[in-house]
């Protein structure tokens, strides 16, 4: 009944619902769909206040067959039919405004117009120019649009030119002048009214461009991006295709603010007239932007009572000249009220000042060059190769008297922390340094790092400008151990614990970084210390040690393995010889990798975490690894032996542990016991058990990982590195995901004679 509680659609209903006399109005969710029960109390509560409505629901996870046809790509989505035919879709979660607005406008719809729509797309699918459309109009497929239009001699839009929509309706109509828009433009809604109109001038928006909104429905864009539904008229003022104001009205003319429709506030007097209201900010704002949009010449901030925050010259989107900002409680020294310096590419640089209250100076500070991303980038301050702590000193000497200040404090704290020897860093901190209040410089710091974590200079200007130099290193150390140079990253992530014993969270990333150095011992008297106050971090950080660095010896069959599937094999499928074979090519990449990780280390350095050498596999040496590709009937198969070695010490071992799995399965299904070449085949009595459990582990990590379950039910669960898969980290889990999918892959082959190799590409999939 129409006003009543939404009807709950089914195959029983759906038709006579959906096709009843008048409007009704359907929402299509899911129970998974956060922002689809955010959306329902609002769409049950419209039913209220239109009570000539019928208001339906559709549960679309439970009732697919009514969903499929419907072709829904994003929930919640509202679907409105009237008189039966489906007449406008919206999706996302609408406020109880924009909903309302959408039911208002469904009783002007005219279905017989939706219906010759309806029938112009199909000809337009057809490749025929609905009625309205000229005879000879082409079809754009990139803007969806049927164009027509007088040329120059050398075949150019000439003239003006207009536009329809696949429906037949005109959408543009604009002049050109030798291709290129020149002259006024008019765009049009659905309903012949207009919807744009401005001028170009040799292709430049000139002047002002005007939006008007329509009381039906369009696929014109108008309210997006938060402008509010009560904002019937939006102007852009444009400077040879340069924004400089825009201004939004409501339906009576008066201006008012897009978010919320809101009458304008009153500018203060002394603002110049183009200072908009940034509401997101509540501040006043005078911002110019270059044809592409970005900032351009002098930017300015006011609060709201119209006192300056701060203002910068821009060069095409960057910070770049001058640089003033009002900073009340910024700095140590309480007298500062301003700063203001140079700015180059988004950087400080040169000399800086601290103002009082009548702008006298009380301070300044020579904050030196504006080094770039690409310059410090390259730069040797952040080089793995160890230097002693002299020589990063004689780096910081040397980087100070050419005015690289940047560099000069990274290379001390290069040094404090070779040397453990704070008082070099913090003497340099506080020379070359702008000396803020402790909670600035932390919350300055936060927010470089959380904006600009993974880019060298923004990092650096923040510590010249006063940031805390221990967040920024440590940021340096996760930044350097992520690209691969866990030797500076340490320093810097020791350094940072010397300006700040007490923050023991900074022990994680440097049990992250032992471990890229390949010492687990140390990682875990670190996650010992971290316990104390993150008890949960430190269990991650030790099961991870465990996890990468695990004890490599004959794995399989150190329990009896277990599986609940039926229809397991019975024993091997595979040759002898073949087995043989991929046995060396197990050992081969296992010794590779072995090579790799060895060369990485100073000669004779004792690596206990290595697995044992498996030349005794080999006597004739390593055996070539394969890559080719494979037809298995109507599939293409990839087969890809080989081993990337240049990856990291984390992802290498990783690599070897997957292999370690597998090859030791694969030897315990020939008989075997220990690394020995197996020269008969002895399947063990549980063969089948050990297939199964590789791809049930497999399946059970995945929906660890997918779902947050453990994939198992009551018993039937499995440990990794002593830790229940239930209650291992989700970023742990993908280790033991990796390891039963090489184990797995393995059997698929060992079971099936026809497969080639463990490494086929259609072995690794579910």
């Amino acid at each position: 009944m129409a006003g009543a509680v939404p009807v709950e659609l089914t195959p029983e209903n759906y038709q006579e619902v959906t096709r009843r006399p008048g409007v009704c109005v359907v929402d299509c969710w899911a129970p998974w769909c956060a922002p689809c029960h955010e959306f329902t109390p609002l769409f049950t509560a419209a039913a209220a206040r239109f009570p000539a409505i019928t208001f339906a629901r559709l549960d679309t996870e439970a009732q697919e067959a009514l969903a499929e046809p419907l072709g829904i790509e994003a929930m919640p989505l509202v679907i409105a039919f009237k008189d039966g035919l489906e007449v406008h879709r919206a999706s996302g979660v609408m406020s109880a405004d924009a909903l309302d607005v959408l039911l208002g406008r469904l009783a002007a719809v005219d279905v017989a117009e939706e219906k010759r729509r309806a029938a112009n797309r199909r000809l337009t699918e057809a490749g025929k120019p609905p009625p309205g459309v000229p005879k000879g109009a082409t079809w754009d497929a990139g803007d969806a649009e049927w164009t027509f239009g007088p040329k120059d001699s050398k075949g150019r839009q000439h003239g003006t030119w207009k536009f329809w929509r696949a429906d037949g309706t005109l959408c543009n109509e604009c002049v050109m002048k030798q291709g290129t828009p020149h002259g006024v433009f008019k765009r049009f809604h659905e309903d012949g009214s207009v919807s744009q109109e401005g001028t170009f001038e040799q292709g430049q928006l000139h002047g002002p461009r005007t939006w008007y909104a329509s009381e039906h429905f369009t696929s014109e864009r108008m309210h997006e991006n938060g402008v509010s539904e009560r904002v019937r008229k939006t102007v852009m003022l444009y400077d040879q295709g340069e924004v400089r104001q825009v201004l939004h009205f409501d339906g009576t003319g008066q201006r008012v603010i897009p978010t919320t429709g809101e009458p304008y506030p009153v500018r203060p007097a002394h603002l110049p007239e183009d200072a908009e209201l940034r509401e997101d900010l509540d501040q006043w704002a005078r911002v110019s932007l270059n044809a592409e949009g970005e900032r351009h010449g002098l930017v300015r901030f006011w609060d709201r009572q119209g006192q300056l925050l701060w203002e910068a010259e821009y060069v095409d989107g960057l910070r770049h000249g001058h640089y003033r900002s009002r900073a009340v409680d910024t700095y140590a020294d309480f007298r500062v009220h301003f700063d203001e310096g140079q700015a180059e590419g988004n950087l400080a640089a040169g000399v800086w000042s601290l103002l009082d209250a009548q702008r006298q100076v009380v301070l300044t500070r020579d904050l030196g060059l504006a080094q770039d991303e690409e310059a410090l980038e390259r730069s040797p301050v952040f080089s793995n190769l160890p230097r002693t702590a002299e020589a990063w000193r004689e780096f910081a000497r040397q980087a100070r008297a050419e005015k690289r200040y940047r560099e000069a404090l990274l290379a001390t704290a290069r040094a404090c922390a070779t040397a453990m020897d704070l008082q070099p860093l913090t003497e340099w901190l506080e020379q070359l340094t702008l000396p803020r209040t402790r909670q600035s410089a932390h919350a300055l710091a936060m927010s470089v790092v959380q904006e600009a974590g993974e880019r060298w200079a923004p990092m650096a200007d923040c510590l010249m400008r006063g940031g805390e130099a221990a967040t920024l290193l440590r940021a340096y150390a996760v930044l350097l151990d992520q690209t691969d140079r866990p030797r500076a990253a340490l320093d810097f992530i020791h350094a940072a614990l010397l300006l700040a014993p007490e923050r023991k969270a900074y022990l994680f990333t440097r049990g992250l970084i032992l471990l890229n150095l390949g010492q687990p011992e140390q990682v875990q008297h670190d996650a010992e210390q971290l316990a104390t106050v993150e008890p949960d971090t430190a269990r991650f950080l030790s099961t991870y040690a465990r996890a990468l660095f695990p004890r490599f010896d004959f794995w399989a069959g150190q329990e009896a393995p277990r599986c609940t599937y039926d229809g397991l094999p019975e024993g091997p499928q595979q040759p002898l010889e073949s087995i043989q074979q991929v046995v060396r090519k197990y050992a081969t990449r296992i010794q590779l990798l072995r090579a790799e990780l060895l060369q990485r280390f100073k000669p004779g350095a004792s690596l206990p975490w290595l697995p044992p050498d498996l030349s005794g596999l080999l006597p004739a040496g390593p055996v070539k690894l394969e890559q080719l590709e494979l037809e298995f009937g109507d599939e293409q198969v990839e087969i890809d032996e080989t081993l990337d070695t240049g990856r990291g010490l984390a992802d290498l071992v990783l690599v070897m542990r997957s292999d370690w799995s597998a090859l030791t399965w694969l030897l315990w299904a020939c008989g075997e016991k220990t690394f020995r070449m197996p020269t008969r085949l002895s399947p063990p009595a549980d063969y089948g058990q050990g297939a199964g459990q590789a791809s049930q582990r497999l399946w059970q990590s995945r929906d660890r990982r997918l779902r947050g379950g453990d994939g198992s039910a009551a018993g039937e669960g499995f440990s990794f590195e002593g830790v229940p898969l239930g209650e291992l980290h989700p970023n742990l889990v993908s280790i033991a995901e990796r390891q039963y999918a090489e184990t797995q892959a393995m059997f698929y082959w060992l079971n099936d004679s026809d497969h080639v190799s463990p490494w086929q590409s259609n072995l690794r999939g579910s």
